[in-house]
């Protein structure tokens, strides 16, 4: 039994016009993206950018998490997936035009395409049109919650691999079956997520984050995977996580996404 309340109805009504509203948005262009910088943690130069969309809505800001689940659920954020990869492949094509050092840029993918037996061509074909080398690609996929994904999801990113596209696990930690997806899959980069990087702050659980976190930087280590840490916000974090041995640091403390025209002229300075 579920009782009536008005925000459901509320809830419904801003799914519906997200949905109705989407395919113009694309049209229209209102989908910006921004790049958070991604820094080497032994020497501070930027290493890349992941690619982050925000939806620019008749003057307001609309932010990922009022849109993708609904996109997600709907379907059509598979849509929204290669319009962001055919501006992350114009930013790089207006690097080279610009003769800067080409960053990588990441960009993620719903599960949602795990189904499309055309997925790679399709990827390729975006990246060909804008003649970028495939190398400054990164696919970003997150854990599937279904065993039988994890075989479709390795002959991905085999297939990927091919091309010359790295890819890279999402969030890892917080997903469904983590340790099979190092097992199943050769993926090249690991984003250990936020909730795993230890607290600042002394508390009870402090300990107990170093152990997971720095038990699960050495298995990827091992195993030859690149080790990105998410949401890093403060020095004593920076330090902490250069010190165990992770080549990636993402977060606010050293930026947050940025406009195209900002990264930019971060790549021009090179570092931090």
């Amino acid at each position: 039994v579920v009782y009536y309340k008005d925000e459901y109805f509320k809830d419904v009504a801003k799914q519906k016009e997200i949905i109705a509203g989407f395919q113009r948005g694309l049209e229209q262009q209102e989908f910006v993206v921004h790049y958070q910088p991604k820094v080497m943690a032994d020497n501070k130069t930027i290493y890349g950018g992941e690619a982050l969309v925000r939806w620019n809505r008749q003057g307001t800001l609309i932010y990922p998490g009022d849109f993708i689940p609904v996109l997600e659920r709907d379907g059509s954020i598979c849509k929204l997936d290669f319009y962001v990869l055919d501006k992350a492949c114009a930013l790089l094509e207006d690097c080279m035009k610009k003769g800067l050092d080409l960053p990588r840029i990441s960009i993620n993918f719903s599960r949602k395409h795990i189904g499309n037996t055309c997925l790679v061509r399709e990827i390729v074909e975006v990246i060909d049109c804008h003649k970028i080398p495939h190398e400054y690609v990164e696919i970003e996929l997150t854990e599937s919650e279904d065993f039988r994904d994890y075989i479709v999801m390795a002959k991905l990113i085999d297939a990927l691999k091919a091309e010359g596209i790295s890819t890279s696990i999402d969030d890892f930690g917080t997903g469904y079956s983590s340790l099979n997806m190092l097992k199943m899959t050769s993926i090249d980069i690991l984003k250990i997520d936020k909730s795993f990087i230890p607290l600042e702050e002394e508390c009870k659980e402090k300990n107990k984050d170093c152990i997971m976190f720095e038990n699960i930087a050495h298995l990827a280590k091992a195993l030859g995977v690149m080790v990105v840490a998410e949401g890093v916000e403060t020095k004593q974090q920076y330090e902490y996580l250069k010190q165990m041995g992770c080549d990636i640091i993402q977060g606010y403390y050293f930026d947050k996404p940025l406009i195209q025209e900002q990264f930019l002229e971060k790549i021009k300075m090179g570092s931090y």
